[in-house]
């Protein structure tokens, strides 16, 4: 079975380079300080340097959905961030392919309308009843991370995700959405959490034990998934992304006090292990640090399973241009 789709014009998956996401916040209350843009001009910079480091996609956050802070902000204000920005990229790089990082279906119709060619959804089209539909509608592709309605505890982390996930991308289908116009989101650093807190901007979760299983802490839960990418990938049969930098639980394997201004080498490492795991694309806040990581990650990862000289023909296909 070949493992394809696309994101706007950017075909993921099989036969595909390991594609690059570039994030670029439009709210001050996200994580990493270090990715937030509050003007129009300083978006347009930003975009420019990563377009020029090789970006494929570019994810416009409006909100933070950190779910351990209260980020939630009106759609109005998510709007305002965001609408201003979309415009100006559209000017600017007409043929980029833009990610709108939102659960919002209003938020969502007025930034396609605008010309963004993504929907980035952290609820997995479960926070909002008529996203579905509005991603349909407009005929454009669809990130769908893990997120369960409620937590199903008692099952491995894997299966919990797989689970989740299997339920938005039946959503997805059932909405007209295409197949091929799907991509999945394990959701490291958030896992099949509660919705409450990010569409009702209820207590934050925190703890150890935020999944609500004693033996996994939420570190080893980000990292398990990791570990598991490629099961993940092929149960679902779409491709998969994974958006690790500068997470918390980054700070914990490296086992010093870090915040997020100091994983920058914690994220490009763990990056190029996501790709060796079967990573199809790589969302990062660091696209000129990221892809030399990432496309080390792409050619070993030719070599997994094969003899020493099926290796070595791929590796020498690949750094000669005709793999």
């Amino acid at each position: 079975m070949v493992i394809k789709a696309r994101l706007g014009r950017v075909w993921i998956g099989d036969g595909e380079p390991v594609r690059i996401m570039g994030v670029v916040n439009l709210s001050p209350e996200s994580f990493y300080k270090g990715s937030v843009r509050t003007s129009v001009d300083d978006v347009v910079k930003t975009v420019d340097s990563m377009v020029k480091d090789g970006v494929d996609i570019i994810d416009l956050g409006g909100m933070s959905t950190a779910p351990y802070n209260r980020t939630l902000v009106s759609i109005d204000e998510e709007l305002g961030r965001l609408a201003p920005v979309v415009k100006a990229l559209k000017d600017a790089y007409p043929d980029l392919v833009l990610s709108i990082d939102t659960f919002r279906a209003r938020v969502a119709e007025e930034c396609l309308r605008l010309g963004a060619d993504v929907i980035n959804d952290v609820t997995g089209l479960k926070g909002d009843p008529d996203m579905a539909k509005v991603v349909a509608d407009h005929g454009v592709s669809v990130i769908v991370m893990a997120r369960e309605r409620t937590p199903t505890r008692g099952l491995e982390p894997v299966d919990r995700v797989i689970n989740a996930l299997r339920e938005s991308v039946d959503i997805a289908l059932n909405s007209g959405i295409g197949r091929d116009r799907i991509v999945i989101d394990p959701g490291i650093g958030f896992g099949p959490l509660s919705l409450d807190p990010v569409i009702m901007g209820g207590e934050p979760i925190r703890g150890e034990y935020r999944h609500g299983d004693e033996n996994y802490p939420w570190y080893s839960w980000d990292s398990i998934l990791i570990m598991n990418t490629v099961r993940i990938r092929q149960e679902l049969g779409l491709p998969i992304l994974i958006g690790v930098s500068r997470k918390s639980f980054l700070e914990r394997l490296i086992r010093r006090r870090a915040p997020p201004e100091d994983r920058l080498f914690a994220s490009i490492s763990v990056e190029a292990i996501s790709v060796l795991m079967g990573a199809d694309a790589i969302r990062t806040h660091n696209v000129h640090e990221s892809r030399d990581a990432i496309r080390v990650g792409e050619a070993l990862r030719l070599c997994l399973n094969k003899s020493p000289k099926e290796c070595s023909r791929e590796l020498i296909k690949l750094v000669q241009g005709t793999a």
